[in-house]
């Protein structure tokens, strides 16, 4: 949760709630929670832009406009009188944000979900190792087995084979082992299996959060651009389009913007 921005928690844990009894939650449902359909455009056309042109009294200028847009997507338009264009890319930084408080808050519970498996079914001592001592859990049925790769590597190594005692072989182990090392066995395969699929489904939704951080930074370069346009008296409502398009994809859905301009 310390991932997640203050201002966001309450409108995440009200998507949360709707969505734990159908399990993973792909950005499909977090643009179905912003009110967009999986497979529709979002688009404010050219045609469109004058009808808002003016509504908000005297221009800006494009440092300005820019700024605003930098700030949050949208608002330098916003300020120019464009509010359709404006409603786009708020629409858009929503469901970013939304999409990322969901798939932060999604990556910490299976993650508390993994360590929880590790404890119930390995004999882990307690949650919170480093990520190579939960890597490991997931390669390895025991510690035994560990262990004993380990002391493989020092027997071969240089691509000759080494015959070493059984306390240079110890030694070795203690030298290279995690940090936090501790035993534990697994009480069976499926046991170690479904924690390995767990915990990457954490690590997919972590990842996914970070997508919408890149998704955050892009939103407000194009809305930059498209405000400093607008700014500079180029009549941008005839020529300047901004469009957003989401499509559904195996794996949740692909957010596609483009900015066109006629010549």
């Amino acid at each position: 949760m310390g991932r997640v921005a203050p201002l966001l928690i309450a409108a995440v844990l009200t998507v949360i709630a709707g969505a734990r009894g159908a399990g993973a939650f792909t950005l499909r449902d977090a643009v179905a929670e912003a009110g967009v359909a999986p497979g529709a455009a979002v688009a404010a056309e050219p045609s469109a832009f004058d009808l808002d042109r003016g509504t908000d009294g005297g221009p800006i200028s494009p440092t300005r406009a820019v700024l605003y847009s930098l700030l949050l997507p949208g608002l330098g338009d916003y300020q120019l009188g464009h509010r359709s264009r404006a409603a786009v890319f708020f629409s858009v930084e929503g469901t970013i944000w939304i999409s990322y408080g969901v798939f932060t808050v999604q990556g910490q519970q299976r993650e508390d979900e993994y360590q929880s498996l590790a404890v119930r079914f390995a004999g882990v001592s307690g949650t919170g190792h480093s990520d190579d001592f939960y890597a490991a859990l997931r390669e390895y049925d025991s510690s035994v087995e560990y262990e004993a790769e380990i002391k493989n590597e020092a027997r071969i190594y240089d691509g000759y084979l080494h015959v070493l005692t059984a306390s240079q072989l110890e030694d070795y182990f203690v030298q290279n082992r995690i940090e936090d090392y501790e035993p534990w066995q697994w009480t069976s395969f499926d046991r170690r299996l479904q924690y390995s699929e767990v915990r990457s489904s954490s690590k997919t939704s972590y990842r996914r959060a970070d997508y919408m951080l890149a998704a955050a930074a892009a939103n407000r370069v194009v809305s930059a651009i498209v405000a400093y346009a607008s700014a500079r008296g180029a009549r941008s409502d005839d020529t300047l389009g901004y469009r957003v398009d989401f499509v559904p994809t195996p794996h949740g859905i692909d957010v596609f913007a483009a900015i066109s301009r006629s010549f």
